[in-house]
């Protein structure tokens, strides 16, 4: 069981209506409802817990003086903001004991076209992991973000690493994945219409502790669990 707080940023160029932030809640339903269907296919057991409108604690707001784009340099003063965030806005340990939750995670939503990431806690910058979810792709402008990259993004932050070209791993790896799983969620984030067509290989299974062994992590140790 795992919450994910959703907290909507307004910036000097973009804010949202209610309506853009369900349409950013409908989104990750399809999304959770996803991963839920795939970790059942591996025989596990896993909810997300994201609905604000049942839940309205689970949305949070908060604004920035600057602009959030891919045209700025604004990683590190986002990085700032979120910081503080962390510890005015979200109340973290409080919300993961009040829904008995294993785990927590924010999706930090911008209204502007942007390449969606996630900060993943690597053993020295803080546990409290986030994503900042752009509602439009910055490739392809006009075209609002999709289900599967955010599924992508949600996937990170339980333990899914890229298998894409010169992201994590060699070429060899990744030579590998798209052969092999050229559907592979944490491969491609290609998507056509509504539905999530990505899926889970053994791969990603083992990354996110789904299964406990998988043929590849023989053929390469790089991807062996740390």
């Amino acid at each position: 069981r795992n919450v994910l707080l959703s907290l909507f940023v307004t910036t000097p160029e973009s804010s949202f209506t209610n309506e853009e932030q369900l349409q950013m809640l409908r989104k990750i339903e399809k999304a959770a409802i996803y991963i839920e269907a795939q970790a059942k296919d591996y025989g596990v057991s896993a909810e997300l817990i994201y609905d604000f409108t049942a839940y309205p604690d689970l949305k949070k707001e908060a604004e920035t003086d600057f602009v959030i784009n891919e045209e700025v340099d604004f990683v590190d003063r986002l990085d700032e903001e979120i910081a503080l965030w962390q510890e005015e806005i979200l109340a973290y340990e409080e919300v993961k004991a009040q829904y008995g939750a294993d785990g927590i995670a924010t999706m930090i939503f911008v209204n502007n076209p942007g390449i969606s990431y996630a900060i993943v806690y690597d053993g020295t910058d803080s546990q409290k992991e986030t994503m900042i979810l752009f509602s439009e792709d910055y490739y392809t402008p006009g075209k609002k973000e999709t289900e599967t990259a955010y599924s992508h993004e949600i996937l990170h932050v339980f333990g899914a690493h890229d298998l894409y070209e010169d992201a994590e791993f060699t070429g060899e790896v990744t030579d590998y994945v798209a052969l092999t799983y050229p559907r592979e969620i944490m491969y491609t984030v290609t998507q056509n219409g509504e539905q999530i067509e990505g899926s889970i290989s053994p791969i990603t299974a083992y990354h996110l502790g789904w299964i406990e062994d998988a043929d590849e992590i023989h053929k390469f140790p790089q991807l062996i669990r740390e």
